[in-house]
């Protein structure tokens, strides 16, 4: 479980003293029984049950968003964008759900609950801000990326969203168990959040009860590999980080990247999805236009 002096469960992360161990700390806490993940919001929760059904009550689904001010206003902002082509005004977010779409909906849902819920942190908002920012573009590259190949998945948005939940999850404990003392220094920020995010992230997914197919995209997001085989939607996840990063949208902490795939995985992945240099070219300009179109609230 990681490099350095082992603490046990019940230790403090404060009483970790170097990065190692803190890291070894934070991974003893997301395997215990006894953690609690970050809530869960509610809102996107019933958003996303609602928008399962088959027969989707708009009036219900309508009377939900308008319970979170922020999410009624990023619905409706939607439904005006350019991308939405409206033909005339959105009176209502009834009509804003018809303009685009319950999936798109439902993306929108956890896209403002998890950036002002879950990606919260006083200590560290800097870090917390990155983390948003990066995961958030990675949602909306996902879905390129799943829409510019064969793999056809709902949960792309999703996963690329929560890919590195395990980030925001690792920044709240380090803020609760060091309440008093300082913050800890960018560089060992960067090493604690590179070793133990990724197996943070399957852990708050399953904790979550999130279907068993997001939770295991989050726990191999940047292997890809799972039983011997390329997860597609793991390498969905990987492509849109790699392109992440190349535009500016990557988890820099200083000079260290916390959020490295390596290229042997994104080799594999860039297989599994078909995607050769000439597909690769095309898609990375289109993901720059994306990153271009978004407005400042959809990525900060």
């Amino acid at each position: 479980m990681g490099s350095g002096r082992r603490l046990t469960i019940e230790a403090p992360i404060e009483n970790a003293r170097q990065a190692p161990d803190i890291a070894a700390a934070l991974r003893s806490r997301f395997t215990s029984p006894s953690y609690k993940p970050p809530l869960l919001p509610a809102i996107a929760l019933e958003v996303h049950q609602l928008a399962q059904q088959s027969d989707v009550d708009l009036a219900r689904m309508a009377a939900v968003i308008e319970k979170d001010p922020l999410l009624a206003a990023r619905v409706l902002r939607l439904a005006h964008s350019a991308a939405s082509a409206p033909t005339g005004a959105i009176p209502s977010v009834r009509d804003a759900i018809v303009r685009i779409g319950i999936r798109n909906l439902a993306d929108a849902a956890w896209e403002v609950a998890l950036d002002t819920r879950v990606f919260r942190s006083k200590s560290y908002s800097g870090l917390m801000a990155l983390v948003s920012r990066h995961s958030i573009a990675c949602a909306h590259l996902s879905r390129l990326v799943a829409r510019f190949t064969s793999i056809a998945s709902e949960y792309a948005f999703l996963c690329g969203l929560l890919h590195d939940v395990g980030m925001a999850a690792a920044l709240v404990i380090l803020e609760t168990d060091s309440t008093g003392g300082a913050p800890l220094s960018e560089n060992d920020c960067a090493t604690v959040l590179g070793t133990c995010h990724e197996e943070a992230s399957h852990v708050v997914a399953a904790l979550w009860k999130l279907p068993s197919d997001i939770q295991i995209v989050l726990g191999c997001h940047h292997s890809v590999v799972v039983d011997s085989f390329v997860h597609p939607l793991a390498a969905v996840v990987a492509t849109a980080e790699q392109l992440a990063r190349q535009l500016g949208f990557g988890m820099l902490i200083g000079t260290n990247n916390c959020d490295a795939t390596t290229g042997a995985a994104l080799g594999k992945a860039r297989h599994a999805l078909r995607i050769d240099d000439k597909q690769m070219d095309a898609l990375r300009t289109q993901a720059a236009a994306l990153m271009e179109s978004l407005a400042p609230p959809g990525i900060a």
